[in-house]
């Protein structure tokens, strides 16, 4: 008996019952989604799987969002509470982002879990690796994203812990990957990493942050899925939102545009960015840089995951932006 002619799965039950426990957002109900017959999962991240589950009237694919692992219930709880935040995301951002539906609230069987609405359209992570090409204009895209997104918290935001924190917190954690990296690869992050150090550090304000916009959490959408008046570029997985320095969020930028030409971008148009001084943004671009060796080194040196279609991609972008970094430093960024 093959797959399509076989019972139910265990896995099927599962999300059937997930889905019954759903507490619907206000405007969203079970009424407005049609069910599909089976499951099937869309993708699977280090923290997260993403089960096809339905679709609204209009076509637009539904996922249901559960955690793979138990650090990954208090991520997603995170994410539940941004995207159910009118305030800290109201619909004004020049970008896309799921539309949460509904939740398995953290303290019900099974829970967390999150009824999200799906993204169609390309990884960006994905098209650059084929098309290198469209990296500045996504960068460009990325960078006003962030410009917007990066306004004060909402009061009560978690502040972060890995992200969004002084440099030299993650110092102990940096010096690990590079261990396990080539010796010229390990260079590099040293070098880009101790310049970040030796920047003044941020005495901003805290700042909403996406906290992992990383080339495989954006998504370029398919014609027609683009807000109105929105970029054509979509922010997913935001369970690592934060609050607090800019930086870290600004390194993903270098993985798509290494010369910082999309950072000067941003500072022309983050609001705190254009009160502040000369030397603050260049502090800011140093620091910057040291976040995307970072998340270099962090990709580099993590084994990947047959079901992490995208990490193949992600290692290709941090390769290309680790050799950019070697290089002469660009000032475009000032």
């Amino acid at each position: 008996m093959d797959e399509a002619t076989s019972g139910p799965t265990m896995a099927d039950e599962h999300l059937s019952a997930l889905l019954d426990r759903v507490r619907y957002e206000e405007g969203a109900s079970a009424d407005r989604i049609s069910r599909v017959a089976r499951p099937t999962r869309l993708g699977r991240g280090w923290d997260n799987s993403q089960w096809h589950v339905g679709a609204l009237e209009d076509g637009t694919r539904v996922v249901l969002r559960v955690p793979e692992r138990e650090i990954a219930r208090e991520i997603l709880q995170h994410e539940i509470a941004l995207l159910g935040d009118a305030d800290a995301l109201p619909g004004t951002l020049p970008f896309v982002r799921p539309c949460l539906l509904g939740q398995v609230p953290a303290d019900a069987p099974g829970g967390p879990a999150a009824l999200l609405t799906w993204i169609e359209g390309d990884v960006v992570a994905e098209l650059v690796r084929s098309a290198p090409g469209t990296a500045p204009r996504l960068a460009e895209l990325l960078a006003i994203s962030l410009a917007a997104l990066h306004r004060g918290a909402p009061t009560g935001h978690p502040r972060g812990r890995v992200r969004g924190v002084p440099l030299e917190r993650r110092s102990a954690a940096v010096a690990e990957e590079r261990a396990l990296l080539d010796w010229p690869t390990g260079e590099r992050v040293r070098a880009a990493w101790e310049q970040g150090l030796e920047a003044d550090v941020w005495d901003g304000p805290e700042l909403l942050l996406h906290g992992d916009p990383h080339p495989g959490n954006l998504v370029l959408p398919t014609e027609g899925s683009s807000l109105d008046g929105a970029t054509p570029l979509g922010l997913i997985d935001w369970g690592d939102t934060c609050a607090g320095d800019p930086a870290s969020d600004l390194g993903a930028i270098f993985h798509l545009d290494p010369s910082g030409g999309a950072v000067g971008t941003y500072l022309r148009r983050a609001a705190w960015a254009r009160e502040a001084d000369a030397r603050a943004r260049d502090a800011l671009v140093l620091r910057a840089r040291a976040w995307a060796a970072r998340f270099a080194s962090a990709m580099l040196s993590h084994p990947a995951h047959a079901e992490e279609t995208t990490h193949a991609a992600l290692e290709h972008s941090a390769r290309r932006m680790l050799d950019a970094l070697s290089r002469p430093r660009s000032r475009r960024a000032r």
